[in-house]
């Protein structure tokens, strides 16, 4: 194990949906139960005050929720944590929200109902994605060997 991978994945769950919730929850516990932490909320306001007070490795959310939707929590955080990787959820959704969520950073979308494969797939998939982050990141801290950087002016 590397100093990168040695931190248990944080991922998050939101829907305003509790059975969707406990779906997902399920699912993800069974495929991973020793590799993720798992969060699940269904209000995305408390999502949100979660994502602000911690990092966020992995988030999957719902596209289309009331007063807090999940453009605005890709938003938080991917400001919080560049590398957070976020799975959006979609029974249907406009164009422009899902072009909008590509651009902000989006990592992949699944299509409700969800198909439960596709779901562990793309958390796999995003995991990985996240620890080949965390080792480059390790690799660029570690090479530099704590030489300070100074900035001419």
């Amino acid at each position: 194990m590397t100093i990168a991978s040695a931190r248990t994945t944080q991922l998050l769950v939101v829907d305003d949906d509790p059975s969707m919730v406990r779906l997902l929850k399920k699912v993800i516990e069974r495929q991973f139960e020793n590799e993720i932490e798992l969060t699940s909320l269904t209000d995305p306001k408390e999502a949100r005050r979660q994502i602000e007070a911690q990092i966020v490795d992995i988030l999957i959310t719902d596209l289309e929720m009331p007063e807090v939707n999940g453009l605005e929590l890709l938003r938080c955080a991917k400001r919080r944590n560049a590398c957070t990787q976020v799975l959006f959820m979609t029974g249907h959704s406009t164009l422009d929200a899902l072009t909008d969520a590509l651009e902000l950073g989006a990592t992949d979308y699944l299509l409700k109902p969800l198909e439960q494969a596709q779901l562990i797939k793309l958390v796999g998939d995003a995991q990985e994605r996240l620890l080949r982050w965390r080792e480059a990141l390790a690799g660029t801290l570690h090479s530099r060997g704590g030489r300070q950087v100074v900035s001419a002016g």
